[in-house]
């Protein structure tokens, strides 16, 4: 767990050192973190699927690259974990890259393409456990609630494209998100 830690201080680091950059253009960075709600969809056989879900929270970083007035590419880097007694405590590192589009007024709607990558799961060594899959695939849509030039309220769907555990035929595990929490941009 130590070293998920300091992976994800320095990331943010790295990313903090951007902010320069992002002064001399339309480019913004900013800090994100809120709770999410995860459910681990367990399909057991073909006819068989069960849901658990579970809360945590996460926290990272991003950078939005405006690109017009209304539209901006948003790479994002977040740490999350869900703290659970009935399953494992899953952290995972998301690298979101996002689309956004500004509605009219102080509305926005994203989505895009996520990469997870496994870091712990509680109890379990997962270098030697061969049923967790450290890479997982998943697609984001969300919007966004533009509360003042610098902070917004934001709430997004994860949908994991591949499977977090995978025991065999037709047997494995999805981790799907609910994710609330608030955005601060930085002011230049």
């Amino acid at each position: 767990m130590k070293r998920q830690i300091s992976l994800l201080a320095f990331l943010i680091v790295v990313l903090l050192n951007f902010k320069h950059i992002s002064a001399q253009s339309l480019n913004v960075f900013g800090v994100k973190g809120g709770a999410h709600f995860v459910d681990i969809k367990d399909k057991l056989t073909d006819e068989g699927v069960t849901h658990v879900n579970k809360t945590g929270f996460y926290i990272g970083a991003f950078m939005e690259f405006r690109r017009s007035v209304n539209f901006s590419v948003q790479p994002e880097l977040y740490y999350s974990v869900n703290k659970n007694k009935i399953d494992e405590n899953v952290g995972l590192l998301h690298i979101p890259v996002l689309f956004k589009y500004k509605l009219g007024g102080n509305f926005e709607i994203y989505g895009g393409p996520e990469s997870q990558f496994l870091l712990s799961v509680h109890g379990v060594d997962i270098n030697k456990d061969k049923n967790y899959k450290k890479f997982i695939l998943a697609a984001s849509a969300g919007f966004g609630f533009l509360i003042s030039d610098e902070l917004t309220i934001d709430a997004r769907y994860n949908l994991a494209l591949s499977n977090f555990r995978d025991f065999g035929y037709h047997s494995n595990q999805k981790l799907n998100f609910i994710q609330v929490g608030l955005t601060y941009k930085f002011d230049e």
